[in-house]
């Protein structure tokens, strides 16, 4: 990454590194900043929020169609590469937003305010993502088998070693017990790769979930410690505006006494002189 002038010119009329005027005054780093870096920087960041944004409205229309006869394991596919793409966006414009923060460190309050509502725009859009997320994750999940959703896959006949003694010696309800038990309908393979395709699928998307909350607890300390870097780079200018101030006063004073020193007789210390002091008659 190159760095040049960020205005170009230090007259009037001057052009900030978002584009837009830049506030006369001292910028003791803003010098260093490639405009054409940030500009590029801004406009890829800008698109990674539409991208996010277009990715929510696809995740809702799928997971309306979640549970319907629409549900197939191409839409969950689907919604897992979309994921997976937009936890790539999230991730690059996080980076892109640190490194704005950085080349803007010292630049004027008008440039971090435009860095403060493209930081809003995106945390938005993280937000309404991690929404449409977890609600896909949770409906997923729901619509496993009873035994798919506590962790544990049960085979449609339980062998009688799994079954509990009083199952087998007696109690009621017994299998063992009366007329031979009703045998429960027999499940195709075809059935059961479709709930493991499933349960696959919905531990997939669970894996895709993004911590939202850290992600913008992130951006908003990247932005807070751009402003307290403005605000300490102003006031250490208002402490030396103030400071030169006081010594040019200082200054200006000494120099209105010094004619006045010169101009006063020797004797002003009222020490008699010989030449000053008659003798009494």
């Amino acid at each position: 990454m190159s760095y040049g002038s960020i205005t170009g010119s230090s007259g009037l009329g001057s052009r900030g590194p978002f584009g837009g005027p830049s506030r006369q005054g001292y910028q003791p780093l803003a010098t260093q900043v490639d405009p054409s870096d940030l500009q590029e920087l801004v406009q890829e960041t800008s698109a990674s929020i539409f991208r996010i944004n277009s990715n929510v409205t696809s995740l809702e229309q799928s997971l309306r169609a979640l549970g319907t006869a629409s549900d197939t394991q191409e839409l969950r596919d689907s919604l897992h590469e979309v994921q997976q793409e937009t936890n790539r966006t999230v991730a690059a414009s996080t980076g892109a937003v640190q490194q704005m923060s950085e080349l803007l460190r010292g630049c004027s309050r008008h440039e971090h305010l435009q860095l403060d509502r493209l930081t809003a725009q995106l945390s938005g859009a993280i937000q309404s993502y991690g929404v449409v997320q977890q609600k896909i994750a949770e409906k997923s999940r729901a619509l496993l088998p009873t035994a798919q959703r506590g962790g544990r896959q049960q085979s449609p006949r339980a062998p009688a070693a799994e079954l509990a003694d009083n199952e087998i010696f007696g109690g009621g309800g017994s299998t063992w017990q009366g007329q031979e038990p009703a045998l429960l309908p027999e499940i195709t393979e075809e059935a059961l790769e479709a709930v493991r395709l499933r349960e696959e699928a919905a531990l997939q998307i669970e894996s895709d979930l993004l911590d939202v909350n850290q992600i913008i607890k992130d951006l908003a300390s990247m932005v807070s410690e751009q402003g307290d870097a403005i605000d300490s780079i102003e006031a250490s200018l208002e402490a030396a505006s103030s400071h030169t101030q006081a010594a040019s006063e200082l200054l200006a004073g000494a120099s209105r006494h010094q004619p006045m020193r010169r101009m006063r007789p020797p004797n002003a210390c009222g020490c008699p002189t010989d030449s000053g002091w008659a003798e009494p008659a």
